[in-house]
């Protein structure tokens, strides 16, 4: 409950209290929400309570729409998210992209002296098996103060929490410099051909006044309390290089070995990538989160991480920094060996294989430069290499004003947790958008632990309710930075 009985009394008044919402024996997922305020009293913490308590209403809610790709259906739920902007005065289109399926777009007026800020959120979501959960992942209930359900971290809850923020702004009447656009997009977890990349392609004007976007990447990385060790900032993705190695040879009967096969050369091919070098690379943005990072370490990781450049040729400090698999993958390029083809039956040795690699590259290097450089490492002529897909991912500025609204958001909330700029190994809408020229930051303000992050892909994936009131508050907090007149 509240603690301010004015801002009871408001919401009441505005019939904007929720009844509860209990899907099969599980907790009820009850909610308030914020009446109308000044920015002075969206500070209050009464107001980003009764935020929180109605986001959450909104994302049970929102759970509950099975929008898994295949096949999608992310049109239900881009209606739902239309409806919750309508009923606040916020004019939303909803744009089909394919049979069932549709992007949301809405925008929050500014004076237009600035340039947009785009609230970018997927709304389709990875399979889940229930019958692998504790809880339904479909019903959007609460447990132990988590809000469970397949989305609530990737990307559902973020989504939300861009909506409520946006209601936020809405409600108060602050005056801003920049329009806010809200735009929900199916398809992500497979591509983004009938998602972003649509509206990429048929609607670029929709955006073509927007300087920043803000869309999911990286979070708040927290211990296993719970407790914020930094703010990570997604300023680049690593490209998406798929590669197949092909072979041939002579085909023959199993009993008689033929050591030049295609299925020899093959592995003699993938044994040397396995076991070659890790071949480190450090970006100045990722020694500066390295160097930041280095304060929540001890002893050698300590050492290693404050100058990191200077300890990547050791091997034994190369030990360290492979240790940590996401640490290492912003210093290298990698290659994960995927897909494996030959032969038909256990007695007949085939006369082609194949190898497929899915290899996911730093900024800056191209295609023919990874080519090259995995050439002399098969060293095999005979092998063949053909791209199967080359997804470029550019990097953004980090010297903006968007970066810095964060930088003072966290500062105002904790000023020991330092904002570090991080390349995610993974690849999400953003790319779309940065080849409009929009800087794009992939940021998700709620604290994260190992935990939890494992969820996300994973089973029985949550959000705890006080990282979704907190986030409503960071975002609402970094929009009124950036975005309100001065």
């Amino acid at each position: 409950m509240l603690k301010s009985a004015k801002l009871i009394s408001l919401a009441l008044s505005m019939g904007l209290f929720f009844p509860a919402t209990i899907c099969g024996a599980g907790a009820s997922a009850g909610s308030a929400t914020a009446g109308h305020a000044n920015e002075g009293t969206a500070a209050h913490s009464g107001l980003y309570k009764s935020a929180g308590e109605e986001a959450t209403k909104i994302l049970a809610d929102y759970l509950k729409i099975d929008t898994t790709v295949p096949p999608g259906n992310e049109k239900k739920g881009a209606e739902y998210l239309a409806k919750i902007l309508a009923e606040n005065g916020i004019e939303a289109k909803i744009l089909d992209t394919a049979p069932e399926r549709a992007c949301v777009y809405a925008r929050l007026k500014g004076t237009g002296k600035k340039k947009a800020v785009v609230l970018l959120n997927h709304i389709d979501v990875v399979p889940a098996n229930p019958a692998d959960w504790k809880h339904p992942p479909f019903c959007g209930e609460i447990y132990d103060g988590e809000l469970w359900g397949r989305g609530a971290l990737d990307m559902k809850g973020q989504g939300i929490i861009q909506l409520e923020a946006m209601l936020l702004l809405k409600r108060s009447g602050v005056k801003l410099d920049r329009d806010i656009i809200f735009l929900g997009t199916p398809d992500e977890e497979v591509g983004g051909e009938f998602g972003a990349g649509w509206f990429k392609k048929h609607h670029p004007e929709l955006v073509s006044d927007a300087e920043f976007l803000i869309n999911e990447g990286f979070c708040i990385e927290a211990d296993e309390k719970g407790n914020a060790k930094y703010w990570g900032v997604n300023y680049a993705e690593k490209s998406a290089l798929w590669l197949e190695l092909k072979t041939k040879g002579q085909a023959g009967h199993a009993s008689m070995p033929l050591p030049d096969s295609s299925t020899n050369r093959l592995v003699r091919a993938l044994n040397r990538i396995v076991n070659a070098s890790p071949n480190l690379k450090v970006l100045p943005p990722v020694a500066q989160y390295f160097k930041e990072i280095s304060k929540l370490e001890t002893g050698k990781t300590k050492e290693v991480y404050a100058d990191i450049g200077s300890h990547v040729k050791d091997p034994a400090d190369v030990k360290i920094l492979m240790g940590d698999v996401l640490k290492s993958s912003m210093l290298r390029n990698t290659i994960s060996l995927t897909v494996l083809k030959a032969g038909y039956k256990t007695n007949v040795i085939p006369g082609e294989a194949s190898a497929q690699l899915d290899c996911r590259i730093l900024p800056g290097v191209t295609k023919d430069e990874f080519v090259s450089y995995i050439k002399p490492i098969i060293d095999d002529p005979k092998v063949e290499i053909s791209v199967l897909e080359w997804n470029v991912a550019s990097p953004s500025e980090i010297k903006t004003d968007l970066y810095s609204a964060i930088e003072a958001v966290a500062a105002e909330e904790s000023p020991d947790v330092p904002v570090v700029p991080v390349v995610v190994p993974w690849f999400t809408d953003s790319h779309w958008f940065r080849e409009l020229g929009i800087t794009a930051y992939g940021f998700e303000p709620v604290e994260i632990d190992k935990a939890h992050f494992a969820t996300m892909h994973g089973v029985d994936e949550r959000i705890p309710l006080r990282g979704l009131e907190n986030g409503v508050k960071r975002m609402h907090k970094i929009l009124l930075k950036v975005a309100a007149a001065k």
